[in-house]
C-alpha cells in the first residue's frame, strides 16, 4: 500500500507540474468562476438534520455548532490566553453568530480602511477588511442620494492601476433594493485561486444603478455607475497570525482516492489544498459531510465550510473554506468527514430540449425541467434529508444539437441558484438558473454537470493541529 500511495503522489506532482505550466489565467478565470461551490444552503439543510440540545445554530457566512462543556472552573488559565491584533473592533455591522467574524473582531483583526467617494447619487465607503491567505472580506456602506432605488449590481477587485479584474468568486450579487436616503450596510466575501493572492494594492469596484425589477437579476445594466476605492493592504499583519500545516495524506475509499496538501490557518479562514487523482475511476468531487472540529478550554467546536473550489472533469486540485477561530488558541483542529462526494462519471450529462420544455437526460432523474423565457433555462430539484446532500454544478461550456460549442452568458448573471425551504418537511426546492446568449440553438441542448450529490461513505479523521 505504501508503494503504491508514493507512486500516486509522484504522479500527481508530475501532472501539477505539467499544469502549472500550460494554464492560462483566462482558464482559470474561468474555472474559478464556474467551479465555486457555496454551501450555505447545503449546511442549512444538515442542520435540521441535527438538532441536538446544547447546539446553536444559526446562518451568517456559514454553521456554528458550539457545544459548552459548563466546566469553565477546570479550564487551565494559560488555555484561555488568545493572541490580539493591532486594530480596534469594528463597528455598525451585524455578525450575527459567524464563528470567523465575531472572533477575528473581538481580537482586532479587522483591518480599519473609511475610505469613501461619491459619485452621481450614490456614496460607497469601505469601512473595513479582513485578510486570510486567499480570502478576503470587505465591510462596505452604501448611501442612495437619489429619489429612486438603487440596486448594488456586484463588487469587482483589481490590482492597484490595472483595469482588469482578477480571477476570483465573490459572495455578492445584485437584488438588493437601496432605498432612497438609505444608508446600506453590506460585506462581501472574496475567494482567490491559489496561483492568485490577494495583492497588498488593490481596487475594490462597486457597480451601482437604478433599481429595476426587469434587470434585478443581471450584474451588469447600461446605466450604472461605477466608484472606485483604492485600499492598501496591511500584509505584515495578515503574515503574522498565517501559518501553512503541511498534510501530506492520502485518504482511500475502495480504488477512490483524495490527497491533503496542506492547510493554511488564518484569522479569515482556514484553507485546505487538496488534490483529486485523475487516476479515478468515480468522479470525486470533494468529501461529504466535511467540517474542522476545534477544541478551545476543552470545548468542541464545529468550523464549517460554506465554499470551494471544485477539481476539474479529470480531477486536480480543490481548495476548501472553512471557518476559523485560531486567535483562540485552540487546543487541537482535526479534519473530519463522512466520506467521498462521488458519482459515474458516464451519467454527469444534463441533457435538454428548450423547445419541448423537458430534460431528456439527467443522473438519476431527479431534475425537473422549470422553464425557458428570455434565454433563461431554469431547471429544479430537491435536497432531503433522507438523500445525501451536495450540489449541483455545471460547466460553462454546452453543446448544441449540431454538435456546435456554446458558453454561457456571463454578463447576463451566467449560473446562479435560488432555495425556498420548508421547516415542515425538511425540503429544500432548489431553482437552478442557466443564462444563454441571444440566438436559436438546435436541439438538444448538452451541458456537463461538474458536481452532483452521491456519496461513498468512510468515516475520516485528520489532525490539523
Amino acid at each position: 500500500m505504501f508503494e503504491k500511495e508514493e507512486r500516486m503522489l509522484k504522479e500527481m506532482n508530475r501532472d501539477a507540474e505539467i499544469s502549472a505550466a500550460v494554464v492560462s489565467d483566462e482558464a482559470l478565470d474561468a474555472a474559478v468562476r464556474s467551479g465555486m461551490r457555496r454551501g450555505r444552503r447545503t449546511q442549512r439543510g444538515r442542520a435540521r438534520m441535527a438538532t441536538v440540545s446544547a447546539v446553536l445554530v444559526t446562518v451568517a457566512a456559514a454553521l456554528l455548532f458550539v457545544v459548552w462543556s459548563g466546566n469553565e472552573g477546570l479550564v487551565n488559565p494559560q488555555k484561555q490566553m488568545a493572541a490580539q491584533g493591532p486594530y480596534p473592533p469594528l463597528t455598525g455591522f451585524d455578525f450575527g453568530e459567524d464563528i470567523t467574524l465575531n472572533t477575528a473582531n473581538k481580537h482586532g483583526m479587522i483591518q480599519p480602511v473609511n475610505q469613501s467617494v461619491t459619485k452621481g447619487d450614490y456614496t460607497v465607503t469601505v469601512n473595513g477588511i479582513l485578510v486570510g491567505s486567499q480570502q478576503m472580506e470587505v465591510f462596505y456602506t452604501v448611501q442612495n442620494h437619489a429619489e429612486n432605488p438603487a440596486d448594488l449590481k456586484r463588487v469587482e477587485m483589481k490590482r492597484r492601476e490595472s483595469s482588469e479584474s482578477l480571477p476570483y468568486s465573490i459572495g455578492a450579487s445584485g437584488g438588493t433594493e437601496i432605498k432612497p436616503g438609505e444608508l446600506f450596510r453590506s460585506r462581501s466575501d472574496i475567494q482567490m485561486g491559489e496561483n492568485h493572492p490577494i495583492p497588498e494594492e488593490l481596487t475594490l469596484s462597486f457597480r451601482i444603478a437604478p433599481y429595476s425589477t426587469n434587470t434585478v437579476y443581471e450584474s451588469a445594466t447600461e446605466n450604472e455607475q461605477v466608484l472606485d476605492i483604492n485600499v492598501s493592504v496591511d500584509m505584515e499583519t495578515v503574515q503574522k497570525y498565517t501559518s501553512t500545516v503541511p498534510l501530506n495524506k492520502m485518504l482511500q475509499i475502495e480504488s477512490q482516492m483524495f490527497y491533503l496538501k496542506e492547510a493554511v490557518l488564518s484569522p479569515a479562514g482556514i484553507v485546505l489544498k487538496a488534490n483529486v487523482p485523475s487516476s479515478n475511476t468515480m468522479k470525486v468531487t470533494g468529501l461529504w459531510d466535511v467540517y474542522l472540529e476545534a477544541v478551545v478550554n476543552g470545548e468542541k467546536i464545529r468550523l464549517n465550510s460554506d465554499s470551494a473550489f471544485l477539481p476539474g472533469a479529470g480531477g486536480g486540485d480543490m481548495t476548501y473554506f472553512f471557518d476559523s477561530n485560531i486567535l483562540e488558541k485552540p487546543e487541537s483542529i482535526t479534519l473530519k468527514s463522512s466520506g467521498f462526494q462521488a458519482v459515474d462519471p458516464s451519467k454527469m450529462k444534463l441533457v435538454v430540449d428548450t423547445d419541448k420544455k423537458e430534460i431528456i437526460r439527467s443522473p438519476d432523474g431527479d431534475l425537473r425541467f422549470g422553464e425557458y423565457t428570455g434565454h433563461t433555462l431554469t431547471f429544479e430539484y430537491e435536497e432531503q434529508t433522507d438523500r445525501h446532500m451536495g450540489s449541483v454544478s455545471i460547466e460553462p461550456e454546452f453543446v448544441d444539437g449540431e454538435g456546435k460549442k456554446h458558453r454561457i452568458n456571463e454578463d447576463a448573471g451566467g449560473l446562479s441558484s435560488s432555495s425556498r425551504s420548508s421547516s415542515d418537511t425538511e425540503v429544500s426546492l432548489i431553482t437552478q438558473y442557466i443564462h444563454l446568449k441571444p440566438g436559436d440553438y438546435p436541439q438538444p441542448l448538452t451541458f456537463t454537470l461538474s458536481s452532483y450529490p452521491g456519496v461513498m461513505e468512510q468515516a475520516f479523521e485528520v489532525p490539523i493541529q
